[in-house]
């Protein structure tokens, strides 16, 4: 008789409430309530470093963050994260300026290279427009959280369920 194994699914989010819109994932993360699918809500982190260790182990890590450039405010990109193969429409950089330092492509790279990575990961990202010092989501932003919260949960429900997202596929998804 086989034990099935629970699929373990996470949730982060990368940002700061404190540089306008760049606390968008910390909003979805709060709109999400604590839980979702199932999923593990590991929190707002500070850096996508500090992924490393959270999420060990982890069949689908979901990372929500805000994006700067190439995005529309509001804007929804999602994104699983195939280090060998990019979307079409998508370049995976070597190194990728990003608000936090090192960036999540970083950070996965890292954790393969230590045999600590999850199974998959996918990047929720929302389009921002102002990431100067202040509260407060600009309103283009704000509107996006609701629907951002509902994917993240499908996708954490799905995963849960052992259904797939799709290795490699990219979605852009405008609010409405």
């Amino acid at each position: 008789m086989s034990v099935a194994r629970a699929r373990r699914v996470v949730i982060a989010a990368v940002g700061s409430e404190f540089r306008r819109d760049d606390g968008a994932g910390p909003a979805v993360l709060d709109r999400l309530g604590g839980g979702a699918g199932g999923a593990e809500v590991l929190g707002t982190l500070a850096s996508p470093l500090d992924l490393l260790g959270a999420w060990d182990g982890a069949e689908l890590a979901i990372v929500v963050d805000a994006v700067a450039g190439g995005a529309e405010p509001g804007e929804l990109h999602v994104v699983e994260v195939d280090l060998g193969a990019p979307p079409d429409g998508y370049a995976l950089p070597a190194s990728r300026a990003s608000s936090h330092g090192l960036g999540v492509i970083e950070a996965l790279r890292l954790a393969r290279a230590q045999g600590s990575a999850p199974t998959r990961v996918v990047l929720v990202g929302i389009g921002g427009e102002d990431f100067s010092e202040g509260v407060g989501l600009s309103p283009s932003v704000s509107g996006a959280v609701e629907r951002t919260a509902r994917i993240v949960a499908e996708l954490a429900g799905a995963a849960a369920a052992g259904a797939r997202y799709g290795r490699g596929r990219a979605a852009t998804l405008t609010t409405g």
